[in-house]
């Protein structure tokens, strides 16, 4: 049996991080999920992440796990900036992560053809 890239090496805070983005609102108005809670809702980049890592082996190329899922950084030390900001004052522009939430990322061709 083959072992899969889940049972070896998951990045947990990352995930977690961009699933706490997911759930973020886009705009200052409240979201409008916040008015009904929808009980079956998954995190999408959690659940995408668990899939695949169950599927790849455990030698599959990390780097490009993360790109798949839409995470082009590293999520979990940019909230550490972020934070540290919030207490000097410091300004980290518009997006402080640089790149989109990773649940509006579109695989492309390339990273499709990786997985096959």
């Amino acid at each position: 049996m083959t072992t899969r890239l889940i049972e070896t090496w998951l990045p947990i805070a990352a995930l977690g991080e961009e699933s706490v983005r997911e759930r973020r609102s886009m705009t200052a108005l409240p979201p409008t999920y916040y008015l009904h809670v929808w009980w079956a809702r998954r995190p999408l980049v959690a659940s995408r992440a668990a899939i695949l890592a169950s599927l790849l082996p455990a030698d599959a190329d990390r780097e490009r796990f993360m790109r798949v899922l839409g995470i082009h950084g590293d999520p979990a030390k940019t909230k550490l900036r972020i934070l540290a900001a919030k207490r000097t004052g410091e300004d980290l522009g518009a997006d402080p992560y640089g790149y989109p939430r990773a649940f509006q990322h579109l695989p492309t061709a390339e990273d499709l053809a990786w997985l096959s």
